[in-house]
């Protein structure tokens, strides 16, 4: 397993949803404003370990777009569970009672956590097995499951990382990282040590990439449009209005006032879309309200939501919408259902399944056991 690394491309985390109050002198406003950059690993003096994202928090990222984009996460939850399938099978025809108990043991250590690790490996384009050592260094005793989103790299020294750094919270500066050595069976003075298992790595030799990385900026996008259209609802303005006022306020205190008062007022509980307050002279003191014209809201709310959903289907390789609870129009019921999910399962599900098989065999020939364990397809 390598470890290498270099500085490649950059990401920033997406900053969150938030209101800006444009300082004019006649007008004032609340908008929508999101931003999303590329990937990010940055070495730094500081610390001893590889930064991983913008502020070093891109796992969480990964799994904010998990739990709030439901098309992402219904794939992501479907893929998992396929990948684990239903059941393992091993050969043991050479082994005696004994070591049968050995191996069986080392297994259900593993597939116990086997979902979790397959959600793992979905969301972060990685998975991390804690491995314990005998006292005499001789055997893997104990395997348990870790927080690939909770670990940082050391950084590349001679060919390959030989530290990793665990935290529970990577946003506690008082905190202090716990240092794991990687796995090593020469490494005699560590008996707990880290198995980390990456996916794909096109950017960067330090992290596992996600496979759906071509579609983040869709799931991101879908995420922020759900959270927009819910707040638009909620706004107390249905949904955006223009306010005029025909006479200037004597000072920006006054006029802060005023428009303060018309948000706690008015405002909904995100105030989504945008309200402007407009002052000027004349007609005397009476304001007046001309709602904006949003009748076609619903339209194209409609045509951006099938554009993201198409988007993400294709990014995730999800080649049989319905296998995930998704109906697209205009592909319902076309082709043979059957085909299309034994396609999906031999170039999505079965590479994954491979790398899942090969760690737990792994493991068990440093343990003298060669038993070609595999993972059972799943049954549809």
């Amino acid at each position: 397993m390598k470890f290498l690394g270099f500085e490649l491309k950059r990401q920033s985390i997406p900053t969150p949803i938030e209101r800006n109050e444009l300082n004019m002198d006649a007008v004032s406003g609340f908008s929508l404003h999101a931003v999303t950059d590329l990937p990010y690993i940055k070495e730094n003096r500081v610390n001893e370990w590889v930064n991983f994202g913008e502020d070093n928090l891109y796992p969480e990222y990964l799994k904010d777009m998990y739990n709030t984009s439901p098309t992402h996460q219904s794939i992501i939850k479907t893929k998992a569970q396929m990948v684990v399938g239903d059941g393992y099978e091993y050969d043991d025809l050479m082994l005696n009672e004994q070591e049968k108990i050995n191996v069986l043991q080392i297994i259900e250590q593993i597939y116990r956590d086997g979902y979790d690790l397959s959600l793992d490996y979905q969301i972060q384009g990685a998975m991390a097995l804690e491995i314990i050592w005998s006292m005499d260094h001789s055997r893997v005793v104990e395997v348990n499951r870790l927080d690939v989103s909770k670990l940082r790299s050391g950084k590349f020294e001679d060919g390959r990382v030989t530290e990793w750094y665990y935290k529970r919270d990577w946003t506690d500066r008082r905190e202090e990282a716990v240092c794991i050595y990687p796995f090593d069976r020469g490494n005699l003075d560590e008996h707990r040590q880290l198995l980390y298992i990456p996916g794909q790595m096109v950017s960067n030799e330090y992290y596992g990439e996600p496979s759906y990385l071509a579609a983040l900026d869709w799931i991101t996008l879908e995420s922020q449009v759900g959270l927009y259209y819910k707040s638009l609802i909620e706004n107390g303005f249905n949904p955006s209005v223009i306010v005029k006022f025909y006479r200037k306020p004597n000072s920006q205190e006054e006029r802060d006032d005023v428009v303060n008062g018309l948000k706690r007022t008015f405002g909904g509980v995100k105030r989504a879309g945008k309200a402007m307050v407009m002052f000027s002279d004349g007609k005397e003191l009476a304001p007046d309200i001309t709602p904006v014209d949003v009748q076609n809201v619903d339209k194209q709310f409609t045509v951006i939501s099938d554009q993201i959903t198409q988007k993400i289907l294709t990014g995730e390789r999800a080649t049989t919408p319905e296998l995930f609870g998704l109906m697209v129009p205009g592909q319902l019921g076309t082709g043979d259902f059957e085909t299309k999910v034994r396609c999906f399962n031999k170039f999505v599900i079965q590479p994954d399944q491979k790398v899942f098989e090969k760690m737990v065999n792994e493991i068990l020939i440093v343990n003298g056991f060669r038993v070609n364990f595999k993972l059972k397809p799943m049954t549809i």
